[in-house]
């Protein structure tokens, strides 16, 4: 402009410039310069751009009132432009405000739209995915509020609707299982339940008790689980054949023969393609055995005791048809052997239909019975007896100790102790008869010295027809069914019976109830 028009500095100084200050130098010589101007300011300015740097051409001073400085060299001219740069920094401030009005507008409409969008899409995706997590755990109690946002609505309605039939399934899952524990664990039979890869997986208290002492139930693989090989074989044999097995198995549990009705049932899919496991069941049959048993020897006792009395009635009848009746001296003879015979037929049928009356126990009336005088009255009765062998009976009998007994009952059993005491023992021996309350007990004891029971007899004297010494029990009539009959009286008073025995030295029978 200087160039071309003369009359620029008249310009300058009439126009209103956006610049503070100016100053233009033609050769070094000041040509124009506004009368705002601050020389000294100028001075410090360009002191300043010159310990930064020479190369620029502009300059911004921060400490000076952010003020900048442009130097422009052209030619032979200097122009000096120095302006304040507040109007930047108020275009700076200007838009920082409008900046935070803007956010203070937009940040509401965006927190409430996230909101919505949080409340409404993401906030229930997350419920439901919580509540998945639960029930996926077996938490079937959980539920989700339901949602008044259409877009959700169905899911949780979807979902409380699962989580309910998830927990009636599962209630009902329970109580089916609960059921077959329950019947499994109350069944009398053993039950075992082996899976298609041989595995125990159920067995039940009965099993556990017979077989495995009342151990846990067993775990692992079959043969390695169970430690018989009786039921083993079955199992192996049913996988192998997928059909049932049955076997009557005798088995030894520690020092007890037992017998069981074994079944052994593969159980199919509902294909019956696959096998899925086989079903044990062992039914302790031992009793049954044992009743068998007892039922067979029994008639052969009864066979056998009949048959020697009936055989010498028969005999000697024959005898006195052929002629001896008609001397005088063996008629006596023989109608006194056959009297005894059919008196010991009589004794032994009455004792058979005492016994069986004894175990219908339909018929007994117990009423209080004082034990210490009904023993005194039956010593009494058994005491010409035992002065026939010399015998002493000596009693230690405490007052009034009471028992719920019917009396005639009682003193059979009291009367048959005696008598076996009394028959057992030596000539010139004594007895002992103990009557006492102990712990809440009511103790009858019967002590001899005679010949005593070996161990293995004791636990058999009680059976019908077993005699310890048979000779001297048939000499004195005896049936083999005393005890027999004292073991049942003493079970229909709710009492016990018991021998302490050694073979030569003695015995003692002791007899407890209840005291009252």
């Amino acid at each position: 402009m200087i160039k071309e028009d003369g009359d620029t500095v008249h310009y300058l100084s009439s126009e209103d410039t956006a610049v503070d200050q100016i100053m233009i130098k033609e050769d070094g010589k000041v040509i124009y310069k506004s009368s705002s101007l601050n020389k000294k300011q100028l001075e410090a300015s360009l002191r300043k751009w010159k310990d930064n740097s020479e190369t620029t051409e502009f300059f911004r001073d921060y400490n000076n009132d952010n003020q900048a400085l442009l130097i422009q060299n052209k030619d032979d001219f200097a122009v000096y432009l120095i302006d304040d740069m507040t109007e930047i920094d108020d275009i700076i401030t200007q838009m920082w405000e409008y900046l935070i009005i803007i956010l203070l507008i937009v940040l509401p409409v965006v927190y409430i739209i996230v909101r919505y969008i949080n409340k409404s899409y993401i906030a229930p995706i997350s419920e439901v995915t919580y509540a998945s997590k639960l029930l996926a755990e077996g938490n079937y109690k959980v539920r989700v509020p339901e949602s008044s946002v259409t877009e959700t609505k169905d899911l949780y309605i979807s979902i409380n609707i699962l989580a309910r039939t998830l927990q009636s399934l599962n209630n009902e899952q329970k109580l089916q299982r609960n059921r077959l524990e329950t019947t499994l664990q109350n069944i009398p039979s053993a039950i075992l339940l082996v899976n298609n890869h041989g595995d125990v997986v159920i067995s039940n208290d009965t099993y556990n008790r017979l077989f495995n002492n009342d151990g846990p139930s067993l775990k692992g693989y079959y043969e390695e689980a169970i430690a018989y090989s009786a039921i083993n074989r079955m199992i192996k044999e049913a996988i192998a054949t997928e059909k049932t097995i049955n076997e009557t198995l005798d088995i030894k549990i520690n020092v007890h023969q037992k017998y069981f009705d074994a079944a052994v049932v593969p159980v199919l899919s509902k294909t019956r393609k696959k096998l899925e496991g086989v079903v044990i069941v062992l039914h302790d049959i031992t009793q049954l055995k044992t009743l068998e048993q007892m039922r067979k020897d029994f008639v052969a006792n009864v066979s056998h005791e009949l048959k020697t009395p009936i055989t010498s009635i028969k005999g000697f009848s024959e005898t006195l048809l052929d002629g001896a009746k008609n001397d005088a001296e063996s008629l006596d003879m023989f109608l006194n052997i056959i009297l005894k015979e059919a008196n010991r037929i009589q004794v032994l049928v009455s004792e058979l239909l005492e016994l069986s009356k004894i175990e219908r126990n339909n018929h007994l009336q117990l009423t209080p019975v004082d034990m210490s005088d009904k023993v005194k009255n039956c010593v009494e009765v058994v005491q010409p007896l035992a002065l026939k062998k010399n015998l002493e009976i000596k009693m230690n009998l405490d007052d009034e100790v009471f028992v719920q007994a019917e009396p005639s009952k009682l003193k059979q059993v009291i009367i048959n102790l005696l008598s076996n005491a009394i028959n057992y023992s030596s000539d010139n021996d004594e007895i002992i008869v103990n009557v006492r309350q102990q712990d809440g007990l009511s103790i009858l004891e019967i002590k001899d010295n005679g010949i005593g029971i070996a161990r293995e007899e004791q636990i058999r004297i009680f059976e019908r027809f077993y005699r310890v010494d048979k000779a001297r029990s048939r000499d004195s009539g005896g049936t083999g069914l005393g005890l027999a009959i004292v073991k049942h009286i003493v079970e229909v008073f709710n009492g016990e019976i018991e021998v302490d025995s050694r073979l030569g030295e003695g015995s003692t029978f002791r007899v407890t109830f209840k005291a009252l």
